[in-house]
């Protein structure tokens, strides 16, 4: 049966209709039950089904996940009901419904969350948007919210086209997060670090950290190379060779870490995988507002305070809307100094973030959006005397100030059949460091006590075209134009004010592309997928020299391919066989502080193995996978003899790994989640492929795990929920240098969280470090002093946070 759009019955057909059930309404009960009869004849014959016929008999449903429109389609297939449309369907993603029920059901099924509710009309069924009210204040909660893996409709966009995550032949890890002022705090990006398995991060501070997936750490340093891990806001490439901006996470749907190398959606720099934020876009039908206050002690440290608030308000309803997010954040420290500077490692975090979307018409949306971010951090958080202690000898601060902006265009409509997605933006990033150089005055021909300062700034421009089908399809095309440029300069300055520029950075590359994804059927329930860029890199270095100025122009043609195969399970599973490989460009590095060297292209292939596998009623879900890597003339930032940092290809090396995790609900709002990984990653052989003996690739641990206990509870009508969470960080290396090579990790930390809401109030309370454990989380804080003796940092000790936050 078709799928009708527009107006319903005709003005004859609706006088009919009226006038039918008014004349019956006159007569006799026996006129009634003929009249009707007769009506249910007529529906027959001309092949309808009567409301009642629809709602009681049942039908074999296999509607596939893909477009509203396209289920829809099947359901009429399928049941033979005609679904009428009031205007242009939203783009939705439907799950998969299968099994023998009503056709009430079905649709029931079909539109859960979607916002739009199947009202009988006649023999047919009317879709419309289900009656708008204002936002209700949250509901009890009677059980945990289902995660991810319990969650088989949850919808993923990292792979640039909206999915099924159940669906997706790849391994993710979707960490979910509540709506802003319905948890006790904004999660930090170590707190999505505890939750996914296979994501490691550096600990030198706030706005300096390096990410690392699966094992796939070539450095702790911020050097020239770009990080193994892309950082990806919406549609926006946020980093290429730019430290982590550590966006905070305020007003975020999700966080999805893509694992595996991911060159054909996103080019290079990403071998370890992507690193996607996922934000809240603009309301176009309710106006509120959020404000939370917080207030954080740190045990051994100060105590400081944050100011955070979303509000979103429709301009045209339907139509037009603007969300606006801001805050204010101090971070209490607790790092002391022997000159009487106290907790003198605190962080100043200001942002704002604005959005707008349009909707133009029913099938095109237009999204704008600015952000801002300033992390101001007074000194570095390193000590030098055991990891049990919060004092050191320092002379002189070591603040840093890491400045992001960013300015987004997304335009997506339909084309015929056809989706079209034009993602623009552009990224600023202004990166300044100072470190205590004292211990190497005398390598650059100075005395007493030395202030090296840093200044770097990172331009992004990036253009997407994107083509893929309109109802959801198996394929996508797209064109991609990015541009990238890093310009600054490092200097020493002695006490005496005598001051030298000891490294530059001056670099600009633009890379175009053209990718595209496709998956069929290929034997039974089987699909295959492959994927492949071909992108043309164009990258230009300039460095000084003693006898001048150096350039190196050099021009590359690359391809990164992918290939899965993947079997559907019942309940929404999947196991998934994926190879995909990616590459970064090479470039130039100083050498021994006067000359200049260069480093080559690097690239990294990976196999992988994994399953996904819920129960039909979704209380239990597991998951798991295998991992198998090799990497060729790998690129790693190292130290030289006198502590500038320079970038070298280091070897080849080889990972391995496994991971798995389990989320289950027992019921009585009991919720339990676990997770662990293992994996052996070793740098097998030199550069000059000499053998190397148990060179462990640096910072990611061999060993983690993680397990967690949430309870909804309900206390003299505020209901909400208490959680603990426990995590082991295994042993990791600091570098593959042998003269470096100092362990790490080896701890665990335990942290538990209440929050409770009434009415429009949520009331929440964070206890981190619980145990107030002094594990060292990183063997490293400066260059320029490290070879002299050990350098720890210390976790943060137990800190409790309390916050209140009131909707409007």
């Amino acid at each position: 049966m078709p799928i009708f759009r527009g107006a319903w019955l005709s003005a004859t057909d609706r006088d009919w209709w009226t006038t039918s059930r008014r004349s019956s309404a006159r007569g006799s009960s026996a006129r009634k039950a003929a009249f009707g009869s007769a009506l249910l004849l007529v529906a027959e014959t001309i092949g309808g089904t009567s409301p009642a016929a629809a709602r009681e008999a049942t039908h074999a449903i296999d509607i596939p996940a893909g477009s509203l429109e396209s289920a829809l389609a099947r359901f009429s297939e399928q049941t033979g009901v005609s679904i009428g449309v009031a205007g242009a369907l939203p783009r939705l993603v439907t799950r998969r419904v299968a099994g023998r029920m009503s056709a009430d059901a079905a649709l029931r099924r079909l539109l859960k969350g979607s916002g739009l509710r199947a009202r009988r009309a006649g023999a047919t069924y009317r879709i419309e948007r289900a009656p708008r009210s204002a936002p209700p204040p949250p509901a009890p909660i009677a059980e945990p919210p289902l995660s991810p893996l319990t969650a088989p409709d949850i919808i993923v966009t990292s792979k640039k086209r909206p999915e099924l995550l159940a669906t997706v032949p790849m391994s993710i890890s979707v960490i979910p997060l509540a709506p802003f002022g319905e948890g006790p705090a904004t999660p930090s990006s170590r707190d999505i670090t505890l939750g996914a398995e296979g994501l490691a991060e550096t600990n030198l501070g706030p706005g300096r950290n390096r990410q690392f997936i699966r094992g796939v750490a070539d450095s702790p340093f911020i050097g020239k190379s770009q990080s193994t891990v892309a950082v990806q806001i919406d549609d926006t490439r946020a980093t290429f060779d730019a430290p982590n901006p550590d966006m905070h996470l305020i007003d975020v749907e999700r966080v999805e870490i893509l694992k595996g190398p991911q060159g054909p959606l996103y080019g290079s720099g990403a071998l370890g995988g992507i690193y996607h934020i996922v934000t809240r876009r603009p309301d176009l039908d309710h106006a509120s507002a959020t404000l939370r206050l917080s207030g954080e002690g740190v045990q051994h440290g100060g105590v400081a305070g944050s100011v955070e608030a979303v509000a979103n308000m429709p301009l045209a309803d339907g139509r037009l809307a603007v969300r606006a997010v801001g805050y204010r954040i101090v971070r209490a420290g607790w790092i002391d100094n022997e000159d009487g500077r106290t907790d003198s490692n605190s962080t100043r975090v200001a942002g704002i973030r604005l959005g707008l979307r349009w909707r133009p018409a029913d099938d095109w949306t237009v999204d704008l959006g600015v952000a801002q971010q300033d992390i101001d951090a007074r000194d570095t958080q390193y000590v030098l005397s055991g990891n049990d202690a919060l004092i050191r000898p320092n002379r002189i601060a070591e603040p840093t100030d890491n400045d992001f902006g960013m300015a987004h265009a997304t335009i997506e409509g339909r084309l015929g059949g056809l989706r079209l997605v034009s993602a623009t933006s552009i990224v600023g990033q202004g990166f300044d460091t100072v470190l205590d150089a004292s211990a190497a005055s005398a390598s650059f021909g100075l005395k007493g006590a030395a202030r090296f300062s840093d200044r770097r700034t990172y331009s992004l421009f990036n253009q997407e075209l994107r083509l893929s089908p309109f109802d959801g399809g198996r394929w996508l095309v797209g064109l991609s134009v990015l541009g990238a440029r890093s310009k600054g300069d490092a200097t020493i300055t002695d006490e005496a004010g005598a001051s030298r520029i000891v490294d530059t950075i001056n670099r600009r590359t633009v890379e175009y592309a053209v990718f595209g994804e496709a998956s069929w059927p290929l034997l039974g329930r089987l699909d295959a997928t492959l994927g492949a860029r071909i992108f043309r890199t164009v990258s230009r270095d300039m460095a000084a020299e003693p006898e001048g100025e150096r350039i190196r122009l050099r021009t590359k043609t690359l391809v990164s391919p992918s290939a899965s195969l993947s079997l559907p399970l019942a309940n929404d599973g999947i196991v998934y066989l994926r190879y995909a490989r990616a590459k970064r460009p090479g470039g130039l590095a100083v050498s021994d502080g006067e000359g200049v060297g260069t480093y080559d292209a690097d690239r990294i292939n990976t196999i992988d193995l994994g399953v996904r596998k819920a129960t039909a009623d979704g209380r239990l879900a597991l998951s798991g996978s295998g991992y198998f890597t090799w990497w060729d003339r790998v690129q790693s930032d190292y130290l030289l003899p006198n502590g500038l940092i320079s970038t070298r290809n280091a070897g080849s090396a080889r990972i391995i790994g496994i991971e798995a995790a389990l989320d289950w609900r027992l019921g009585g709002g009991l919720s339990v989640s676990a997770g662990g990984a293992v994996q052996h990653s070793r740098l097998l052989r030199g550069a000059d492929g000499e053998a190397l003996d148990n060179r462990r690739l640096p910072v990611a641990p061999a060993l983690t795990g993680r397990v967690e206990v949430a309870q909804a509870i309900g206390i003299a009508g505020w209901r909400g929920e208490a959680a603990v969470q426990a995590n082991y960080i295994g042993s990791a290396r600091l570098s593959f240098d042998s003269d470096l090579d100092r362990q790490m990790g080896n701890y665990a930390v335990v942290a538990a969280r209440l929050t409770v809401s009434r009415g429009p109030w949520t009331v929440g309370a964070t206890l981190d470090n619980a145990l107030d454990l002094a594990g060292d989380s990183f063997a490293f804080g400066n260059p320029f002093s490290i070879r002299e003796g050990p350098q720890y940092t210390p976790l943060r000790p137990r800190t409790l946070m309390l916050s209140i936050a009131r909707r409007w």
